[in-house]
């Protein structure tokens, strides 16, 4: 009985070793509402006797478009488990620019120059921070390629297009995991970009050329999922 009581306790005293961590994810996806919010900066580049029409500066000078929402979504690959390679994009929304600053307006009853179908692509290499448990932020930088998928509709400028570009674009953002697999994210980018702007002035074939400084700010929130 002695033998066995002490074979007993010296099972007892063997260690039981650590479950190990959960393995660290190889890639995540993001999907969620998007929000793009342009800030608008056009100059004429028509040159000639185009400069001193009396529609010139409202018309290329004044240039605004409301923000547009979309779905939002993204994909990335961890090379570490703290470093990643992720595409981002998003269903193309539809921008109208219209000319607030255009005296024009009451003859022409608009001031909408035209309304086109675009979409930004983003690639990114990112940084995420582990160490916070369940909230994890992360940074990233890296390049946009806005692609124009046509005129929409004309306004003021028939045949109105905007020439596809890259653009240089910074992240930042934050998951926050529910479970080992499933969460929640917000994130922002910040998108320096400029191109060209071409349509003709109403029907009379006289061509309108400005350089259009974008930079929008896209903001997005939604569902994560890292595997």
């Amino acid at each position: 009985a002695a033998l066995a009581i002490t074979g007993a306790n010296a099972a007892d005293l063997t260690p039981v070793p650590e479950p190990l961590p959960p393995a660290s994810p190889i890639f995540f996806v993001h999907v969620g509402a998007l929000g793009v919010f342009k800030e608008i900066n056009a100059t004429s580049t028509g040159g000639g006797f185009f400069n001193y029409l009396p529609i010139a500066g409202g018309l290329i000078e004044n240039v605004v478009s409301r923000p547009d929402y979309t779905l939002g979504l993204e994909a990335g690959y961890f090379i570490t488990p703290n470093i990643a390679i992720a595409l981002s994009a998003g269903v193309p929304p539809v921008a109208h620019l219209k000319a607030t600053g255009l005296n024009l307006t009451p003859l022409l009853g608009t001031n909408l120059l035209g309304s086109v179908r675009y979409g930004p692509a983003m690639l990114l290499a990112q940084y995420h921070f582990t160490n916070f448990g369940a909230f994890q932020p992360y940074v990233g930088v890296g390049a946009a390629y806005v692609l124009n998928f046509g005129n929409i509709s004309d306004g003021i400028l028939t045949n109105l297009a905007i020439d596809q570009n890259f653009g240089f674009v910074m992240q930042a953002g934050a998951d926050y995991m529910l479970t080992q697999n499933w969460g929640v994210y917000v994130d922002v980018k910040k998108i320096i970009y400029s191109t060209n702007l071409n349509g003709d002035l109403l029907n009379l074939n006289i061509p309108i050329r400005a350089n259009v400084a974008l930079d929008p700010w896209a903001a997005g929130a939604g569902i994560t999922f890292k595997y």
